[in-house]
């Protein structure tokens, strides 16, 4: 039997999408709220959305939860923040095992519900604010996610990069905030924050099986209906950046071996499958132009690669460089970029990357998160579609539709992680 999709209107800002898998054998439940990415609020929301999965008022420690969950079969509970352009997505997540496969037929999926809704509705909070010990440890942790992001020199580059290409754009930021933001927290403005969310923030609700489950809706809109959450805002989450009238280059010297070095490119154009195609030509893959010439034939770069933000219409082409072939890295990245934009596009490289798209969008399904991450992202287009739709935009795509949207790329950023010279 195929996949099975719908999505209903759970209230007038949440919505339930049931996605139906007969091969699954595991019942996965996902929230997830849409909140404007602000510096005000993202360490705040990050924050929050950690304390909710480390205990609640009916297991209010970090091992009594633990214990509930190994009783569970070992339930999955988990949360998180992550970035879409201009916005902050945070959510929770329980997965289980379906209820037929537990040794005595427990209701593993009300129970997982139940638990979901518990950490969502009923935080550990005291005094208006989350409880201290378990405040202070996802502090740190927080503290340590942001410090690994800073000593991961590539993944740092690329964010410095985007901070500038984004410069007063909400996509500037990160979604865990800075540390100086995470070190002005207090247990009672982040559960602040969190109410915050609940209240205000569009949200959509993820289950991912093998049957339909009447009773979960139920649950759900008995336990969500009564929030209040008036004038819940609806937004598009499809916000291109405006390239700079002249392209802006900053070097940071740090002491570090190899020189990094990130291009950010802007379009106008909005057909997200033909830039996508671009990117796979460009840089997304071995055989593409970026990987065979800067790389491989020239050995310019120790890596060379590219991607592309959708809903920013940018594309983001990062490399590892030895300083004395900056310039000329630099060049050759670009020579490559026009000879796409001059028609330079081969048979070989044209079916690679359509070999690749098929074989990305033939594992949607593979895991019951692949399935989610694709609706939502249906979600954020507000166009719902399934992979075999999509396969059939790419496929159609020419050389000639890759060659006229590569024209409108344009330089925007230039950011150089360089090496910091001894001093004497």
């Amino acid at each position: 039997m195929p996949v099975s999709y719908n999505r209903i209107s759970l209230t007038d800002s949440i919505g339930y999408s049931e996605i139906l898998d007969p091969k699954l054998k595991t019942n996965t439940l996902r929230i997830q709220f849409f909140h404007p990415l602000e510096k005000e609020s993202a360490a705040k929301n990050a924050l929050a959305f950690s304390l909710l999965t480390t205990s609640n008022a009916v297991y209010p420690s970090m091992e009594e939860l633990a214990k509930k969950l190994d009783t569970l079969y070992g339930i999955s509970l988990t949360s998180g923040v992550t970035k879409f352009g201009d916005f902050q997505t945070c959510g929770i997540t329980v997965c289980t095992i379906a209820d037929r496969y537990a040794l005595h037929q427990e209701p593993l999926l009300q129970e997982m519900t139940d638990l979901l809704l518990t950490c969502l509705l009923q935080p550990n909070c005291v005094a208006d604010g989350f409880t201290e010990f378990e405040f202070q440890t996802k502090q740190k942790d927080l503290l340590d996610t942001i410090e690994a992001e800073i000593n991961e020199k590539r993944a740092y580059a690329t964010a410095q990069a985007l901070e500038t290409a984004f410069q007063n754009e909400p996509a500037a930021l990160s979604c865990y905030g800075k540390k100086e933001d995470v070190l002005a927290l207090t247990p009672q403005n982040t559960l602040a924050a969190y109410r915050e969310v609940l209240h205000t923030a569009p949200a959509e609700i993820y289950f991912v099986g093998a049957e339909s489950q009447p009773m979960l809706l139920e649950k759900l809109k008995a336990a969500l209906t009564p929030i209040d959450r008036p004038n819940v805002p609806s937004y598009t989450f499809h916000v291109p950046s405006p390239a700079k009238a002249e392209p802006v280059t900053v070097v940071e010297p740090l002491p570090v071996n190899q020189a990094k070095m990130v291009l950010v490119l802007k379009s106008d154009c909005d057909n997200r499958y033909v830039m996508q195609m671009v990117s796979y030509i460009l840089g997304a893959l071995p055989s593409s132009k970026l990987f065979a010439n800067v790389r491989e034939k020239m050995s310019l770069c120790y890596y060379c690669s590219s991607s592309y933000s959708t809903p920013k219409q940018a594309m983001i082409i990062s490399s590892g460089v030895e300083h004395d072939n900056l310039e000329k890295a630099k060049a050759a990245i670009l020579e490559q970029l026009t000879a796409i934009q001059n028609g330079d596009i081969s048979d070989a490289e044209l079916e690679s990357a359509r070999m690749s798209i098929y074989n990305t969008l033939n594992g949607i399904g593979d895991t019951p998160g692949s399935h989610i991450n694709w609706y939502q992202g249906c979600y954020y287009w507000n166009n719902y579609h399934t992979p075999e739709d999509s396969l059939k935009q790419y496929l159609a795509i020419t050389k000639e539709d890759i060659t006229k949207a590569a024209r409108t790329l344009k330089l925007d950023t230039v950011y150089i992680m360089d090496t910091k010279k001894e001093e004497a």
